[in-house]
């Protein structure tokens, strides 16, 4: 963990009546795992928007965003990479079709790419937007 991060989370803490970073991390780490326990979606196809946010000039980030390109090809419908205005930073986005289960280890590996990479993401199950697909 980054020493930036520790004062960040210790920060955090502190304006919002934490304890300490420790008990941050701890509810952090129960919403990411009830984010991925099963849901209504769990037999679904799904389409999925996933945007990343990093810094701008990081080589090492941009070529793991290649990598799974190359990795999750089959799912990625679109994909593009935009710099903001004066360096500010950069952004990836990606829209996949694919089983839910599928559409959340995406998810997982973007997210894993670097820890200074933000991901914010929304997953519709496909049978929403088609509901004669949902009749068969």
């Amino acid at each position: 963990m980054t020493e930036q991060l520790r004062n960040d989370l210790d920060t955090f803490a502190k304006e919002h009546g934490y304890s300490g970073r420790s008990e941050v991390i701890r509810e952090a780490c129960q919403s990411l795992l009830e984010e991925y326990q099963e849901t209504e979606y769990q037999d679904q196809r799904v389409l999925a928007t996933v945007t990343a946010v990093f810094g701008y000039d990081e080589p090492e980030i941009e070529r793991r965003m290649m990598d799974i390109r190359h990795e999750f090809e089959a799912p990625i419908r679109s994909n593009s990479h935009n710099c903001l205005e004066e360096n500010a930073g950069c952004v990836e986005t990606f829209v996949i079709e694919a089983a839910y289960h599928d559409a959340l280890q995406f998810i997982g590996t973007v997210r894993g790419a670097d820890e200074s990479v933000s991901v914010e993401y929304t997953v519709v199950p496909i049978d929403v937007m088609d509901p004669q697909r949902s009749e068969q």
